[in-house]
Formats: structure tokens, C-alpha cells, sequence
């Protein structure tokens, strides 16, 4: 089985977050998806108990939330986060957190031993990859589909009193708990 592993802040889960992982399902490039929302530099962070819960209201029966402190004190994703994690065969991310790569600890181990999907946001991913990952083609995949809207979209378009970005329910979440005011 192939289980990926989605990897970001998920501040907060945006349509484009649940489209990448439904069509990582529908095309069978993952088998089941673990979301792991993961603490960040943000300034804007809320806690990881209310970025679970959103992504609660909105996964499917292939797909799962894992609380990051359950396998890390600080909440930050690594190398030995990923190794407490069971079944794992791809690490799923968007190509701002695959610029950092590279910083991760154990990062050719990793390569080694998973495969990474990179869901590219503007940037010209391939050319990235082939220039400094030659190695590694074959254990990373590219998703280049245009996925409109992110986190910090959907938190701009709450302000100006706007929703493109969110499921209902996720938006209902946020106004209910006076989340990002």
C-alpha cells in the first residue's frame, strides 16, 4: 500500500489541500494520505489541536490527521518524526517547503528511502530538481497541476469578508471559534 504523508502548516486546510490529495488518490499515486499539520516559524499559527480538528471535518475514509506531538516535543517535522510514522512510502509537499529540503536533517536518507512528491507553486520545480537532486529523479515526482489558493489566500480573502479558498465547513470552524482575528 502506498501511504503518503502530507506535510505543511495546514493554517488552516484549504480546498487546494483537499484537491492535491484527492487526486493523489484518483490517480493512484497514493493509496491512503496521513495529513500532518506541523508547527512553522508563522506568526499567525494557531495550535495544532484546532488545525486538526479543521482537517478533521473535511478528510475522507482514505485519508487521516496525526497529531505531530505525538511523535516530536517540539512539533517540528524531521527525519525521526518520519521514522515513528509506520507504513510510510511518500512524503507529500509543496515545491516553498521543498526549497528547504536540503535543511532537513538526514535529507539523502530520506530521498533514499521514500519518495517525495512536490506539488509546485509557481516555481519552476523540474529545472530545481534536475539541477541539484540528478541522483534522486527516479524517488521524486512533480505534480505541476495548478492548485488556485493557499493558507495564507484563504486568510487575506477572510478579511476582506470573502471565501474562495475554504470548504464551508472549515469556514464555519473558523468564525465559530473566532479563529485568525
Amino acid at each position: 500500500m502506498k501511504k503518503g504523508l502530507f506535510v505543511g502548516s495546514f493554517n488552516p486546510i484549504t480546498l487546494s489541500h483537499q484537491n492535491i490529495a484527492s487526486d493523489l488518490l484518483k490517480e493512484n499515486i497514493c493509496d491512503y494520505i496521513y495529513f500532518l499539520p506541523v508547527n512553522s516559524k508563522k506568526d499567525d499559527l494557531i495550535g495544532i489541536q484546532e488545525r486538526i480538528n479543521l482537517i478533521n471535518l473535511v478528510i475522507n475514509s482514505k485519508e487521516e490527521v496525526l497529531n505531530v506531538y505525538n511523535y516530536s516535543e517540539s512539533g517540528f517535522f524531521n527525519y525521526d518524526v518520519l521514522k515513528k510514522i509506520d507504513g510510510i512510502t511518500h512524503i507529500i509537499m509543496g515545491s516553498d517547503l521543498f526549497l528547504r529540503f536540503n535543511t532537513f536533517k538526514n535529507y539523502k536518507d530520506i530521498l533514499n528511502e521514500y519518495f517525495i512528491i512536490v506539488i509546485d507553486r509557481n516555481f519552476d520545480t523540474k529545472e530545481y530538481i534536475n539541477k541539484y537532486y540528478k541522483d534522486y529523479l527516479d524517488k521524486i515526482i512533480v505534480i505541476d497541476k495548478k492548485y488556485d489558493g493557499s493558507s495564507k489566500l484563504a486568510k487575506d480573502d477572510l478579511k476582506k469578508g470573502n471565501n474562495k479558498y475554504l470548504d464551508l465547513k472549515v469556514l464555519d470552524y473558523i468564525k465559530t471559534n473566532n479563529l485568525y482575528n
